[in-house]
């Protein structure tokens, strides 16, 4: 007696496996250059993976291919078994959806989602990856890190980190609401990837004891 084969799930498993080579192949079929990409990510994944650091800065110039990058460095952070990227955004909707349809267009697995669509489905739902786009304003982020709780470690790849972020009230011995939700979105053992054009906020400002890294 002949078995069935689950195409759907035999594609499925597919999509999961050499995430991070597969962007790499896509970038040079469009005519793109990786060297840049790779080094940025290559350094920021031996740096959390030895322990050197659970906090870093990523550095790029505008129009310099930050997208890509953080796109590649999802795939690769994936492969190597954190099961949640939380991506942050400016707190705009025109921004988070247009971050959300390039990442979507790249072909990466799991599917991203923005975090109105994840909060769809019930949190016993909750698939055993996720990649979620949410926005920096402390109301979506209350229900992230609630909605998170209990996933375990949780890697929070920041954009335009020098945005809303950093702590401002850090000469008054308090926190910023942002700033506050995001330590929590970290928690004890996450990690944090802020990337930016202008670092000087962030290492002067020591968020969340970022250690710069040049991309």
């Amino acid at each position: 007696m002949s078995k069935t084969i689950d195409l759907a799930k035999f594609k499925g498993k597919a999509k999961l496996k050499d995430r991070y080579s597969r962007q790499i192949k896509r970038l040079q079929s469009q005519g793109i250059a990786p060297a840049f990409i790779e080094e940025a990510v290559n350094e920021a994944s031996a740096n959390l993976n030895k322990g050197k650091a659970t906090s870093l800065v990523i550095y790029g110039e505008p129009q310099s291919g930050k997208t890509e990058m953080m796109i590649c460095l999802t795939a690769k952070l994936l492969d190597e078994g954190h099961p949640a990227i939380v991506h942050l955004m400016n707190d705009s909707v025109d921004l988070l959806a247009q971050n959300l349809t390039r990442f979507r267009n790249s072909g990466l697995a799991p599917a991203p989602r923005s975090l109105s669509e994840m909060l769809q489905s019930s949190a016993d739902q909750n698939p055993k990856e996720l990649v979620v786009f949410c926005k920096k304003n402390v109301f979506d982020l209350d229900k992230l890190v609630t909605r998170l709780a209990g996933k375990g470690k949780v890697v929070v790849i920041d954009d335009e980190a020098d945005y809303a972020t950093p702590n401002a009230k850090i000469n008054q011995g308090t926190k910023t609401k942002v700033n506050e939700r995001v330590g929590k979105l970290i928690g004890i053992d996450g990690c944090y990837i802020g990337v930016t054009a202008t670092p000087a906020r962030l290492d002067l400002n020591n968020t969340f004891k970022n250690d710069g890294k040049m991309g």
